[in-house]
């Protein structure tokens, strides 16, 4: 099969199939008492030829994406899940004859599949995935979401990934229905008195020696806050490779907007924005005029009045004066989580991801409030 590895990948439509899903003990316990919601899939190739085995991560199948999958407790214990649990979680699982097996545990919908180096979860927010003081188990997860532990349902060992029998699927269905109501509650299994392996010893940690005293603060030096005068000529803009651009054809008939005003020219309703009063304070740090940076806002201003989500590109267009010289939209729009005051020539806006690779921007609450005509 082709499997997509770009980046995790999710279901897009809810299934009604039931498949059957082995997974060795205590996995199923750890599973279904104490929030384990990624799995890790593989195949170990036997050793041959002087070669040693070697264990192969798998992708689910694409059409099993959004489907059931019924958590099948098999007759093996991993031992090293016992090593894993205890080191990475502090988890005392119970001993092989106190699980059960031979029997469906739990259900859970396949909702989500990615690989460690490319999911934001490998980096800790997801306890599960890279727990403390352990490694990755592995490098492909398989993410259950609706996970419902049930009473242990007796079965058949069957291939991984294969249909649940048909006859054992409405037994399954009231299972879940009872352990929705609260009607079956999971058992709680008790831990051996005797471990299966010896806990780790803490080594004494010795006590930190004492903080050296801070360092003197440097000396302050004399900065020149004097104010500077604005550049009033048009700077030459080079291109990748040290020369003037050249006008393209397109660009050469199409009618270009009107010049920036000059830093003399600016209106004086312009001058008195948000309290600035000087020709000084209205300078932008990008030298771009102001007059420039305020049509760039009032466009953008405009585009966003009507108070619907717009992608990006709109932004840009909309803050396009001058083809030739780019797009303002950097300069003009401005997020919301940034805080302190609002220049006149930024137009505060806030950005929304809906999960499918784009943003989309509407204007903010308090920018429609102070937005100026």
């Amino acid at each position: 099969m082709t499997a997509p590895l770009g980046g995790p990948y999710r279901y897009r439509r809810e299934g009604r199939g039931v498949f059957h899903f082995p997974l060795a003990r205590p996995w199923t316990w750890a599973l279904t008492h104490h929030g384990m919601w990624s799995v890790f899939v593989t195949d170990q190739e036997p050793p041959r030829d002087g070669r040693p085995g070697r264990r192969h991560p798998l992708h689910p199948p694409p059409e099993l994406m959004g489907q059931w999958l019924a958590i099948y407790a098999t007759k093996d214990y991993d031992a090293e899940a016992v090593r894993w649990l205890r080191a990475a979680h502090g988890l005392e699982a119970p001993a092989g004859d106190v699980l059960p097996h031979g029997a469906y545990v739990a259900v859970a919908r396949l909702a989500e599949v990615s690989t460690a180096g490319n999911d934001c979860r490998a980096f800790g927010r997801d306890p599960w995935w890279a727990p403390r003081g352990a490694s990755c188990r592995g490098t492909i997860a398989w993410w259950l979401e609706e996970i419902q532990p049930l009473e242990p349902l007796p079965a058949a060992h069957a291939q991984r990934l294969a249909p649940v029998d048909p006859g054992l699927v409405p037994e399954l269905r009231e299972r879940m229905r009872l352990a929705r109501d609260k009607l079956w509650r999971p058992e709680v299994y008790a831990v051996p008195a005797s471990l299966p392996f010896p806990p780790p010893a803490r080594a004494e940690t010795p006590a930190p020696a004492p903080a050296p005293p801070p360092p003197p603060p440097p000396p302050r030096a004399v900065v020149d806050d004097r104010p500077v005068p604005p550049m009033l000529a048009e700077p030459e803009q080079l291109g990748l490779f040290g020369e003037a651009p050249r006008p393209t054809a397109d660009t050469a008939s199409a009618p270009l907007v009107a010049a920036p005003t000059p830093m003399e020219a600016v209106p004086e309703s312009a001058t008195h924005l948000e309290g600035l009063d000087t020709l000084h304070q209205l300078q932008p740090p990008c030298r771009t005029p102001p007059a420039v940076l305020m049509e760039g806002a009032r466009r953008v201003r405009a585009l966003l009045a009507d108070g619907k989500p717009h992608e990006w590109r709109e932004v840009w267009a909309a803050a396009t004066l001058d083809p030739a010289r780019g797009s303002l939209a950097y300069r003009v729009t401005e997020a919301l989580a940034v805080h302190g005051p609002l220049l006149p020539w930024r137009v505060r806006t806030t950005g929304t991801c809906k999960g499918d690779g784009y943003a989309w921007f509407t204007l903010a609450e308090d920018a429609s409030c102070s937005a100026t005509p």
